[in-house]
């Protein structure tokens, strides 16, 4: 049994180890980043941040349901020359994608943000770009599992945001367009450096590109109207918030799911790394289930630690990380852990329908939660304000998590 887990022995232990340390680089980045933009930056300022990563968010799952999931579900259905042709497919379609963002993105802007400059428009639409494309890189790069190259990345990225928010926090820079300027910078040159590296000069055909977006959009479809329900019942607080109350709470409310959401890229990180290994046993569903269950017991383990954090030290942490203006918020530092505590618990049986090609199912169990967060979003946030934002979100995410569960048992009981 001890063999099992030698790193002689086990060639997914090394890469996991990557993977995990990478996306523990990440995690503690994006901490830094809250924390060096909310005490430089005032609420009001701040708040306009946290609307253009909400955007950008939602450009990124656009792009992962129509390219990357697809491109990590259907990589190793290819042989090895179709493979190289549909890496260049994977390619031009993050291209034409990027054409895209940038004619949808005048109408994003202008109703996202009070009144138009066009320096902003463009530092905004920079910085979703060049966000946008290094996560692509990222993905690509689990979904072929060169997991050491991806770590590579990762470090480089993670020493050049230590330097630019160390400069921000000791000068105080409080100007926002030096930090998506230098942000967009750094993500952009390691962009470039990817391309010309793996630049091919041979073209794939009309026929090949039309095969490949078919199989893509098979599978993405379900994923594109996953997302864009996700966004609605996962990301749309922000905006409520921005509707119905004022700034200030949306600040609070980032601040709060920041700290929640270390979490987060372990998660994501843990996702890339097991959907191209559940996706090697897909073919048979008793195997998909053992590796579920094994994988249940990490998660659970993951999902205790959050709650015990957020309840023993949540507010301690916001406190010492964000200073006193976030002193003093009782039991809403504790709602945001529950539900990572939540999404994290039930990650396995998401990543086990996906390795199944069963991406249908996570679109129709959006469809009530979209509506069951509109309803009662407005309905919360009027009467309690910043609370019901979390009222509304330990509701709507427990029924999806339960319905995802019980979906996921019927169907994987389905084959023998």
């Amino acid at each position: 049994m001890l063999k099992k887990y030698n790193l002689k022995n086990n060639p997914e232990i090394p890469r996991l180890i990557s993977v995990v340390v990478d996306q523990g680089l990440m995690s503690i980045i994006t901490l830094l980043t809250t924390i060096v933009l909310v005490r430089t930056y005032d609420k009001v300022d701040y708040a306009d941040l946290v609307l253009l990563f909400s955007i950008t968010l939602f450009v990124l799952g656009f792009q992962s349901s129509i390219i990357s999931k697809p491109y990590a579900i259907s990589f190793n259905d290819y042989e090895l020359s179709a493979k190289n042709s549909y890496f260049q497919f994977n390619l031009n379609l993050k291209f034409i994608f990027t054409i895209l963002v940038c004619l949808v993105f005048p109408l994003l802007y202008s109703v996202s943000f009070e009144r138009w400059n066009w320096l902003f428009f463009s530092l905004y639409l920079l910085y979703i770009i060049a966000y946008s494309s290094y996560y692509f890189i990222r993905e690509t790069l689990l979904s072929e599992r060169k997991t050491k190259e991806n770590l590579i990345y990762g470090i480089i990225c993670s020493i050049s945001f230590i330097i630019l928010l160390l400069c921000i926090y000791l000068f105080q820079i409080r100007d926002i367009k030096v930090y998506l300027i230098i942000a967009s910078s750094i993500y952009l040159a390691i962009v470039l450096f990817y391309y010309i590296k793996y630049k091919e000069t041979g073209q794939i055909s009309k026929i090949q590109f039309v095969k490949y977006w078919k199989s893509n959009w098979h599978l993405g479809r379900w994923l594109l109207g996953s997302n864009l329900l996700f966004y609605i019942s996962a990301n749309i607080y922000p905006w409520f918030l921005l509707y119905l109350s004022t700034k200030d709470n949306i600040a609070i409310y980032a601040v709060l799911m920041s700290v929640a959401g270390l979490i987060n890229p372990v998660l994501i990180a843990l996702s890339s790394y097991l959907l191209p290994l559940f996706v090697l046993s897909n073919a048979d569903y008793k195997s998909v289930r053992d590796l579920t269950r094994k994988w249940q017991f990490v998660f659970g383990a993951m999902a205790l630690i959050l709650v015990f954090v957020g309840f023993f030290m949540g507010q301690d942490i916001v406190l010492l990380l964000f200073g006193e203006q976030y002193n003093g918020l009782g039991l809403l530092v504790v709602y945001p852990f529950i539900y990572q505590a939540i999404n994290v618990t039930f990650q396995s049986n998401k990543i086990a329908l996906n390795a199944i090609k069963r991406t249908d199912v996570n679109f129709y169990i959006l469809i009530p939660r979209s509506i069951i967060t509109l309803v009662l979003g407005y309905l919360f946030i009027t009467e309690y304000g910043l609370p019901g934002v979390f009222y509304t979100m330990l509701t709507e995410n427990l029924f999806y998590q339960i319905t995802y569960y019980f979906t996921y048992n019927r169907i994987i009981k389905s084959q023998p």
